[in-house]
């Protein structure tokens, strides 16, 4: 009665048995198990994707608490990948998951997300964004974003070789210094946001983030979309073609 868990998805006309064993057969790589990973991550447990990987070299801090519901205050000082691990294995233990306690770094980067359908970003940290985004341009494997800042949030996907990459966007721009502001609502409705192009992409759907940046105003509670040219001198994608 496996399927039954996903009863209420496989009535979706959009889903169905066949989406479901599509959904069953793929695989995606969250980049970061924090406040944006934490919702993510359930989410993909949720509706079955069948082989998730998760990476991150942090451990837990009592100032993630506000949002990082994958976490509790005794997972304090604890690996993050690990805690996400064991909340992860309690909730879905049919799936497969492959926890990875580091940072992905130019060095390992490329071998890791080339094992993957799709890699979801859920960092804050912008060389750590470019890191990712420059394998997953090499490996051509599609790439999905989420960004927050106190009550904003972004939500942009990469198709290596057809929309601009995340180096085209920030690649001329210097790193935020200090901690990004982060509130629990605006952190899960942009990691919402995030799994739900992740499933447009695994089973084929329209997907409205392709090279197009939605902006979210946590506040009061609208988008905007905005597209994202690729520039023709990008070290990282300009030389791909579709």
């Amino acid at each position: 009665m496996e399927n039954e868990r996903y009863a209420r998805q496989i009535l979706m006309p959009q889903i169905g048995e066949q989406g479901q064993k599509k959904l069953s057969r793929s695989s995606a790589l969250v980049v970061g198990c924090g406040g944006l990973g934490s919702t993510l991550l359930l989410n993909l447990c949720g509706m079955g994707v069948g082989r998730i990987g998760f990476c991150d070299g942090d451990v837990v801090s009592r100032s993630n608490l506000n949002r990082q519901f994958l976490h509790t205050p005794r997972d304090i000082g604890r690996q993050k990948a690990q805690s996400a691990y064991e909340k992860l294995s309690a909730f879905a233990p049919e799936l497969t998951l492959e926890p990875y306690s580091f940072y992905l770094t130019k060095e390992n980067a490329q071998d890791i997300v080339g094992l993957y359908d799709v890699v979801v970003l859920a960092v804050d940290s912008l060389p750590a964004r470019l890191v990712v985004n420059e394998a997953c341009v090499s490996k051509r494997v599609t790439l999905v974003d989420g960004g927050i800042n106190g009550l904003h949030g972004t939500l942009l996907t990469v198709r290596p070789g057809k929309t601009a990459c995340l180096h085209c966007l920030y690649g001329d721009v210097p790193p935020p210094l200090g901690a990004v502001a982060s509130f629990a609502p605006v952190a899960s409705m942009v990691s919402a946001m995030q799994a739900q192009a992740a499933a447009n992409i695994l089973l084929g759907l329209d997907n409205p983030s392709d090279g197009t940046m939605i902006l979210l105003d946590g506040a009061q509670l609208t988008t905007e979309r905005v597209r994202v040219r690729r520039r023709e001198d990008c070290p990282v994608c300009s030389k791909l073609h579709n």
